[in-house]
């Protein structure tokens, strides 16, 4: 494999842009019932590749949508070589969750026909509302992969609607940032239908749903009033910045915004996870 195409396959994948999302199989394993070191090894594995999958396929569909220099597809890559790199990373998934962690190959299987329907035509993300909420849809199978993690204990929960939660505001953030890309490719998002003011104010109300929603799902938790005391010290603050920047009319330096919010968010997820055990 020549450099050039190594370094075409890293965009492709968008390695960058999911790292922080590998460890969401530990989080699930730790927060359930942890049994099985190989489960967890294994669907850590399975999660990458998925990862990898739902990037490439969403690279290999944006191709006439994505502004010059973001996306390699279109400018070095065809569609269908983007496409047919895209299967090693769809096989691996799947085939590593049916040998390492048996009992979770179907949500391996239903994060790739997610990711599919999100990005190959008629796409889904060209739905408003539907294309948002699903980019929390394709994220939460992380949490379940390793086995272990189940809906109804109150750690989990607790911890997959905390994320749910930051990770759309997230979405909402980037798409204010995208909204011209997304609007001239005739991707309807929530920026695109209610201009980036809005999509900033969305994000707003959705962290500051995140306190009082995370206490009451903490009900169990040993150390509830700290779970959601680190949360809320996350929030607040970005909560308020983020309305007072939808009502000012300020869009300036969207796309730093997100990078700053997705570093903060890592870190009070990683402080709330470490408090709640």
């Amino acid at each position: 494999m020549s450099r050039d195409l190594a370094r075409d396959l890293v965009r492709l994948y968008r390695v960058r842009d999911w790292l922080h999302f590998i460890p969401l199989p530990a989080a699930g394993w730790i927060a359930g019932d942890a049994r099985s070191l190989s489960a967890l090894a294994g669907g850590t594995i399975a999660w990458t590749f998925g990862l990898a999958y739902m990037s490439a396929v969403n690279q290999a569909f944006d191709d006439r949508l994505d502004r010059p220099g973001k996306n390699p597809v279109g400018a070095r890559l065809t569609r269908r070589t983007a496409l047919v790199w895209s299967l090693p990373a769809a096989l691996g998934c799947l085939a590593t969750s049916v040998v390492c962690v048996p009992s979770r190959w179907h949500v391996a299987a239903m994060l790739l026909v997610a990711s599919t329907v999100y990005s190959a035509p008629p796409r889904l993300k060209r739905v408003p509302l539907v294309g948002t909420l699903w980019n929390v849809v394709l994220a939460l199978p992380g949490l379940v992969m390793a086995d272990a993690a189940r809906a109804g204990h109150p750690l989990f929960d607790a911890l997959a609607c905390a994320f749910s939660l930051m990770l759309l505001a997230s979405q909402l953030i980037h798409e204010a940032a995208d909204r011209d890309d997304d609007q001239s490719g005739g991707v309807s998002t929530i920026a695109v239908v209610a201009g980036p003011r809005g999509a900033l104010l969305a994000a707003a109300l959705s962290l500051a749903a995140l306190p009082p929603v995370a206490w009451w799902l903490a009900c169990a938790m040993p150390h509830r009033a700290l779970f959601t005391a680190a949360l809320c010290l996350f929030a607040a603050p970005w909560s308020i910045s983020l309305a007072t920047r939808a009502l000012r009319g300020d869009l300036r330096d969207l796309r730093a915004l997100r990078m700053r919010y997705r570093y903060t968010a890592i870190a009070a997820g990683a402080a709330a996870f470490a408090l709640s055990l």
